[in-house]
């Protein structure tokens, strides 16, 4: 798939990501660093089925829509990187497993935004997602020349 043609189905999901939080948890998303909390949030509230919830808890969702809520959270969280700091949508294998997966190629790396929410859904709040942000925040402004887009 063309890059320009990646690009517009990750914003796609993040618009899903959007009008989803909106809708169902009330939520405003802009975009914005401080926004990623209300993204966590959100995840706490949808990660204990998934996880193994608790006994009476809600079913977990299907292995399809585990992987369409990592598409569409992902493309949020990859957005919000993208937007702020820059990178490119790209096909990319996950390290440590023969997974072809959507990727944001980064100056200095690669960010794996929808498997860190599937971490974040499966294995919980120790995957948080603002802290996961903040990491590479930090390491974006630790970069020379590293600057806010």
């Amino acid at each position: 798939m063309p890059p320009q043609d990646l690009s517009q189905v990750m914003q796609s999901y993040a618009e899903q990501a959007v009008a989803t939080a909106a809708r169902e948890f009330e939520i405003e998303l802009d975009y914005s660093e401080e926004s990623l909390k209300q993204i966590e949030n959100i995840l706490e509230r949808l990660d204990a089925p998934i996880a193994g919830g608790a006994p009476g808890a809600a079913a977990a969702p299907s292995d399809a829509a585990t992987e369409d809520l990592c598409k569409m959270w992902g493309g949020y969280l990859g957005e919000v990187v993208r937007r702020r700091w820059g990178g490119e949508w790209v096909l990319e294998t996950y390290p440590g497993g023969n997974v072809l997966t959507v990727a944001l190629s980064v100056p200095g790396g690669t960010v794996f935004p929808s498997m860190k929410i599937y971490r974040r859904l499966s294995q919980g709040a120790a995957e948080n997602v603002w802290s996961f942000y903040c990491m590479i925040r930090d390491r974006f402004r630790a970069k020379p020349g590293g600057k806010v887009q």
